[in-house]
């Protein structure tokens, strides 16, 4: 398909996953890959990600709100992404398919994706501890043995497996409980942080990028003091920006920010001190920081 159809499809994806019930995954249609063709480039988008994530929430209904919100602005970048190749280039610029495949890789790489083909230290143990078991039966002759002393030798190892499972399993819990909610206190609350105080982060941060993720955090909280929303941590930058309407004052402001947070901090762009000069003065136009 050429971008626009690829774009097209992934609007349909997005807009499946978002009308659902909030606790409804959605059955979608996905191919192997997206097979993108612009010109003479040609990409090839796998889609293993997106049903991966869709059958991990199938099993534990309880993580869909905030997959589903990671999964519809991972959508929204690569949708991006495809219709900037429809796009007429601006005068000096570069086509962002270096930045679309960086991203990509950015998510193949996250430990859930590593994780898939990996043995489990539990089903290694097992594998290695059964060996051992017929190599000892073995050199015990046990094939010479009748079926009664086989049931009570089977017997006897079946129990010292559960055994060194059971004290494997405890001692991991122990040695690991952090990785176990079961066994660890629900901290209280955080109290809810102004957009001044975002703000002061923003500034003082060295790094560009982390400065853009605290701009964006301050006009999130400054738009839900002024009345305009209620903040939701499941809700994704676009949904956000569709809160507002088309004519509210705030509309170019946070669409600028939003933008800005989603192309470095989900499209993987890499962030310049005139994204940080750009969203400290927007900043200042919220009356977060005070106007130089």
């Amino acid at each position: 398909m050429d971008p626009s159809a690829f774009a097209a499809e992934l609007q349909r994806l997005s807009v499946e996953i978002s009308s659902g019930q909030p606790g409804q995954v959605p059955d979608l249609r996905l191919p192997a890959a997206w097979r993108v063709e612009s010109g003479d480039q040609r990409f090839e988008v796998p889609a293993a990600w997106l049903r991966r994530a869709l059958d991990e929430a199938r099993r534990n209904p309880s993580t869909w709100p905030a997959e589903r919100s990671r999964l519809l602005t991972q959508i929204e970048a690569l949708q991006s992404e495809a219709a900037a190749f429809d796009a007429p280039p601006a005068d000096g610029a570069v086509p962002n398919a270096l930045a679309a495949r960086a991203a990509l890789a950015n998510v193949l790489s996250a430990a859930e994706f590593k994780q898939l083909h990996q043995q489990s230290t539990m089903a290694l143990l097992r594998q290695r501890l059964s060996e051992w078991l017929l190599r000892i039966w073995q050199r015990v002759g046990g094939a010479s043995l009748g079926r009664r002393g086989t049931a009570i030798a089977f017997a006897f190892i079946a129990a010292l497996v559960t055994l060194a499972v059971l004290t494997t399993w405890v001692v991991r819990l122990v040695l690991r409980p952090s990785r176990d909610r079961r066994f660890s206190l629900t901290p209280p609350p955080a109290r809810r942080r102004s957009a001044r105080a975002w703000a002061r982060d923003a500034l003082k941060a060295g790094d560009p990028r982390e400065a853009i993720r605290c701009a964006y955090r301050a006009t999130v909280c400054r738009l839900e003091e002024e009345g305009a929303w209620r903040s939701d941590e499941t809700r994704t930058p676009r949904e956000y920006l569709r809160l507002l309407p088309a004519d509210h004052r705030r509309r170019r402001l946070v669409s600028d920010v939003t933008r800005r947070f989603e192309e470095i901090w989900y499209a993987a762009r890499d962030a310049t001190d005139d994204d940080r000069a750009a969203v400290l003065a927007r900043l200042e136009e919220l009356g977060c920081l005070p106007a130089d």
